[in-house]
């Protein structure tokens, strides 16, 4: 009895860390690390010299904002809940489905548009290395998370 009743009071507040965990997310130092760590990571991957650099960053990052929130649009449709979307009318399904389709084209244009700033502050092969860079730094960062979730 001892025992079911550790392992009730053990499971009741794993679940309390990982709910409080979930509606906090990742703290704003989080976010910092992660872009300090993606500047020195792109800076060597792409070999930036400093001129570079100063002119790249600023476009980088309005562009990456501007993505952001074109991709937390794409989010919030693929996290409703499936309710939701059995209460909706015909027609605000029509909607909803047009404006998903249309996220996806505004971060084409969004990509299309900086592309070509990136080409006037970058030569064309660092260019096309920024592209693949962001996949790997992805890939990096998904690393990284999952070795911290490991036990130790």
């Amino acid at each position: 009895m001892k025992k079911l009743f550790l392992i009730s009071m053990l499971t009741i507040f794993a679940v309390t860390v990982l709910v409080a965990q979930e509606r906090r997310g990742p703290s704003p130092e989080m976010f910092e690390k992660i872009k300090a760590e993606k500047i020195s990571f792109f800076t060597s991957k792409l070999d930036l010299t400093p001129a570079e650099a100063q002119a790249f960053w600023p476009v980088y990052n309005e562009f990456e904002k501007k993505r952001f929130d074109i991709q937390r649009q794409i989010h919030q449709f693929e996290r409703m809940p499936d309710e939701k979307i059995t209460s909706l009318s015909e027609t605000e399904i029509e909607k909803m489905t047009d404006n998903y389709i249309g996220s996806f084209e505004k971060e084409a244009l969004l990509l299309k548009e900086y592309n070509k700033q990136f080409l006037k502050i970058l030569p064309k092969k660092k260019v096309l290395m920024m592209y693949r860079t962001e996949n790997e730094f992805r890939s990096h960062l998904i690393r990284e998370y999952k070795r911290g979730q490991k036990p130790e």
